[in-house]
């Protein structure tokens, strides 16, 4: 979610990066620092008998924008409408990145009137509700629409996430808090349990429209105040356990609801303002009980603070699965090129290698904004589409690294190169080795694997001159570009 606050940059590499300029039209090349010839080998060791966490999917948010881009009809390819080439090239394991996760927003019904202080169209969104379990399914077409889509290529995860219970529901009338009354829940607890009954509602009927969910998510980002600007609701530790005790015995009443998992806390960072969550969800030996599976947001936490709360975790003797279900960096000003893409790489890095994450979700997956965020910016009025360097940097991992493939040891012995490697057996049944490196540096590295034994290897690159570029190597010693996002693909040998 965009929130403006004092920006903590993780520790890692990241003093390397510099901000650069944009131009809306082009991507615009880093700025180099002068350096000598001599090219820096990386020493790049894989072991894939050191196992770690399955991945189960890459994805993104459709807030708010595919309320509105849903709707482009009109034509951008020879082939394909606006909306249309925005979803292939999100969804599109050949033509875009392949994501394998999609998160719907359920809205709260914010309208100008009733809830003023979202001023912004793209923030508002619609319900369904035209009275107490009265629906009218019609209501946000091009959202539905692209969730449609979504499902229609195959996604693998499609979560429903709520910011705000339906303002029929809340203290105010308003998807905010009030201002004057800062930490006070908008939702009264003796509405709790109609808020569970929409939630389920709207989830049972998009199953029957054989749309397929796999998660329902009530609460996010409970820690802020939430008092305008876009829906959300501030819920204290005791406030979040006692909802999602109402949501876990309601779903328990529902059979249709069996396969559909119940996700939280969805937490705004690791650290800091959700440590007196995580203690209350400890605490619960409902939530303890019922939950195997955490999910929170990185935005805010350090590389040192991740690693700090898997230690937690591990002094709590705490056995649960995480995911990041939300980032996108906090800055000001559009960014095209690929100074945000490895922003972003060596976050997912972080994320995987830190944490543990199974599941990673990017925030708003398409932006209109004069901001960092979206793997896609567009231009409202001309309803221009301009793809990002973000988004072919994210393909480096979602589109390569698919459903069920495990993560195996990858050490680097150069702090500039950032790895990551999987291993699972694509659709002809082989066993693929999945490499991504980070070359944060300005330099070019030589590339040196060691551990495992290849057949060939294909490579895909993300500069600033190429995106997701293939080309065959036919040596284990390459060559990658300075300010680099490479992914390696190769069938295993039993060398």
């Amino acid at each position: 979610m965009i929130k403006k606050r004092t920006l903590l940059i993780p520790l890692v590499l990241l003093s390397i990066l510099t901000a650069c300029g944009t131009v809306e039209e082009n991507t615009q090349k880093e700025k180099e620092p002068e350096t000598d010839e001599v090219i820096d080998t990386a020493m790049i060791t894989l072991n894939t008998a050191e196992t770690y966490q399955t991945i189960e999917s890459f994805g993104a948010s459709g807030a708010w924008w595919s309320q509105d881009v849903g709707g482009w009809i009109e034509e951008e390819t020879a082939e394909l409408s606006k909306r249309e080439y925005i979803a292939e090239l999100l969804f599109d394991p050949l033509e875009g990145i392949g994501l394998t996760s999609y998160r719907y927003n359920l809205g709260a019904g914010s309208t100008l009137q009733n809830s003023p202080r979202i001023e912004d169209p793209w923030r508002r969104a619609e319900n369904f509700e035209e009275g107490p379990e009265v629906y009218d399914w019609s209501k946000d077409e091009n959202a539905r629409w692209m969730l449609k889509t979504a499902g229609n290529y195959g996604i693998d995860d499609i979560y429903l996430f709520v910011n705000s219970p339906l303002t029929r529901l809340t203290k105010n009338g308003s998807a905010y808090g009030d201002q004057l009354e800062e930490k006070r829940s908008n939702l009264a607890p003796e509405n709790y349990q109609a808020f569970a009954n929409y939630v389920y509602d709207v989830t049972e009927h998009f199953l029957k429209e054989d749309i397929p969910v796999t998660h329902v998510s009530p609460i996010n980002e409970p820690q802020w105040d939430w008092t305008g600007g876009q829906e959300g609701t501030y819920y204290d530790p005791a406030e979040v356990v006692a909802l999602l005790e109402v949501f876990i015995e309601e779903k328990q009443k529902r059979p249709e609801l069996k396969q559909i998992a119940l996700s939280m806390p969805e937490l705004g960072e690791w650290a800091n303002t959700s440590k007196e969550y995580f203690e209350a969800i400890i605490e619960s030996d409902t939530l303890m009980n019922y939950f195997d599976t955490w999910e929170v947001h990185s935005y805010w936490t350090t590389y040192v603070e991740k690693m700090n709360f898997k230690e937690w975790l591990d002094e709590q003797e705490i056995d649960v699965t995480l995911k990041m279900s939300e980032w996108t960096e906090m800055i000001n000003g559009r960014d095209y090129t690929m100074d945000s893409a490895l922003n972003l790489a060596n976050e997912i890095h972080d994320d995987l290698t830190i944490l543990d994450v199974v599941a990673w979700q990017y925030w708003i997956a398409v932006s209109s904004y004069d901001y960092r965020d979206g793997l896609i910016y567009v231009n409202l009025g001309s309803k221009e589409i301009i793809p990002t360097k973000r988004l072919w940097g994210m393909g480096n991992f979602s589109k390569f690294i698919r459903p069920g493939y495990t993560r195996v040891s990858a050490i680097s012995d150069d702090k500039e190169v950032n790895v990551v490697s999987f291993l699972g057996k694509n659709e002809a049944n082989e066993e693929e080795l999945i490499t991504v490196l980070i070359n944060n540096s300005f330099q070019e590295k030589e590339i040196d694997l060691q551990g495992v034994g290849f057949g060939e290897i294909i490579s895909y690159t993300t500069d600033s001159e190429s995106d997701l570029e293939e080309q065959s190597i036919t040596s284990q010693e390459l060559t990658i570009p300075r300010q680099s996002i490479v992914t390696l693909k190769s069938v295993t040998t039993n060398e």
